[in-house]
């Protein structure tokens, strides 16, 4: 008897499902401290729109060179974010997947949820971007970029405001927008 291939639709089925299973997982049922979500919590909250991506390049356009500020540092880090930012939430508001706590309301988030669609995430493809071009820019610092990335990105299941595959997607994205622009981009 021949096997019968399986439908696209079944096999996306199949997937979401793992992915909401696994996310509800780690959202839910692995230990959730009060001394470790609110500070967790709060760096997440940093990562909205890239602030932490903007405030560690103005920190370091103000102390990296002895002439003062440089605007060329801040803009190659700053401006590659927000560029990343605005094509997440291009391919945000075309997806239009909800968030855990709004596809299950019995879920609770332990920060407040955004009000944007959840795939990709951003902070995830913000932080691969800022991280790649915090890197460039001061290379002895690259693991403590790579870290911040890290946990910023798994934070957001963690914290239960994102699917794990919607981080995977936004790890994706990061990586797809921000090699070529630290390869292509000098400054």
């Amino acid at each position: 008897m021949p096997i019968s291939p399986t439908p696209p639709d079944a096999l996306l089925q199949r997937l979401e499902a793992r992915d909401r299973a696994v996310s509800a997982t780690i959202a839910t049922r692995w230990p959730h401290p009060r001394a470790l979500t609110l500070p967790l919590g709060a760096l997440s909250l940093t990562g909205n729109y890239g602030i932490v991506w903007f405030v560690l390049a103005a920190v370091g356009a103000a102390l990296g060179t002895g002439a003062g500020f440089s605007w060329s540092r801040f803009v190659y880090v700053a401006g590659a974010v927000l560029v990343t930012e605005w094509l997440t939430y291009a391919v945000k508001r075309l997806v239009r997947r909800r968030r855990p706590p709004e596809r299950e309301p019995e879920a609770r988030a332990h920060i407040p949820v955004p009000a944007s669609p959840s795939f990709p995430s951003s902070h995830a493809s913000m932080s691969v971007v800022g991280a790649l071009a915090m890197s460039v820019l001061y290379p002895g610092l690259w693991p403590a970029f790579a870290a911040l990335a890290v946990v910023l990105a798994a934070s957001r299941v963690y914290l239960r405001v994102h699917y794990l595959a919607d981080v995977l997607a936004g790890l994706c994205l990061g990586l797809a927008l921000g090699l070529p622009y630290v390869a292509l981009v000098r400054i």
